[in-house]
């Protein structure tokens, strides 16, 4: 259990036909909110940090150490992501022991996203981890992420940029949006699904979306899910009554709330007890 790699979580829900949850966090007591939660549902998960997390943390080496100490002691198998990276964020994460990737271009033309992406891959591929890429882009607004308007993600476009990038598990712009409630276009999941011959796909943006669309984008082939604005949320609203002196009481109510969210997450993407 403990530390795990990203290919192994992402092997393990495609093999069961489940999503792994993706939890961005951006502090201590948002982590073991939601280790609190992956313990308790013996659910595997992925810790994950963007930019605005690592800044907030301390930085990829700080966000490394503490996600991995919590990771290398929880009941259950737990990775640390790097998530909408650039490739230099994705050089120092391999080196600060981050144990699964996401390199983001989808903000860029196509041919230059394709080219990056190949290079991204060669970092991943020397470090043995797997490697996440967008194609389309999921809009919204979230901090540490570069979001415009979103374009949905072309069926033809994501067989081309699989069959040359090998990447190990493609997120996909289906209609939901970072920070904000979006439905799925469940239809183009399937499109997408078939187009890239069964690769695990991964849903942005999944706070706010219905129980429904999840379970079925799932049942679609979504493989792993991404949540904060949830999360963080959760965690700002219980922090907000804090009086007094002393922030632990407020700081532990917080943890347990971001425990409450996450375990229903957990839940809804089929990833309980599948550790």
């Amino acid at each position: 259990m403990s530390l795990a790699s990203g290919k192994e979580l992402l092997a393990d829900a495609e093999a069961h036909g489940y999503a792994v949850p993706g939890f961005n966090v951006s502090n201590l007591e948002l982590a073991l909110g939601v280790l609190d939660a992956a313990a308790a549902r013996r659910a595997p998960v992925l810790l994950q940090f963007n930019q605005s997390n690592l800044d907030h943390a301390g930085g990829v080496e700080v966000a490394a150490a503490f996600a991995r100490a919590l990771a290398l002691r929880a009941p259950t198998p737990v990775a640390v992501h790097l998530d909408h990276g650039s490739l230099e964020l994705l050089r120092a994460a391999v080196r600060a022991g981050f144990t699964s990737l996401m390199f983001d271009g989808s903000t860029l033309p196509f041919e230059r996203n394709l080219r990056e992406t190949l290079e991204a891959g060669k970092i991943a591929l020397e470090a043995g981890l797997a490697l996440e890429a967008e194609l389309g882009h999921v809009g919204g607004r979230e901090p540490g992420v570069v979001t415009s308007e979103a374009v949905l993600t072309d069926p033809e476009s994501a067989r081309r940029f699989v069959e040359q990038t090998r990447v190990h598990a493609l997120a996909v712009s289906v209609g939901t949006a970072h920070g904000l409630a979006g439905a799925v276009r469940l239809d183009l999941v399937e499109e997408l699904r078939a187009a890239v011959r069964g690769l695990p796909l991964v849903l942005h943006g999944g706070s706010g979306v219905t129980p429904d669309d999840l379970r079925s984008a799932v049942r679609a082939g979504i493989r792993k899910v991404n949540i904060s604005t949830e999360i963080h949320t959760a965690f700002a609203q219980a922090i907000g009554g804090a009086s007094g002196k002393d922030p632990r009481p407020a700081l532990r109510a917080a943890r347990e709330a971001v425990a409450d969210v996450a375990a229903q997450r957990i839940e809804l993407l089929g990833a309980a007890f599948r550790a």
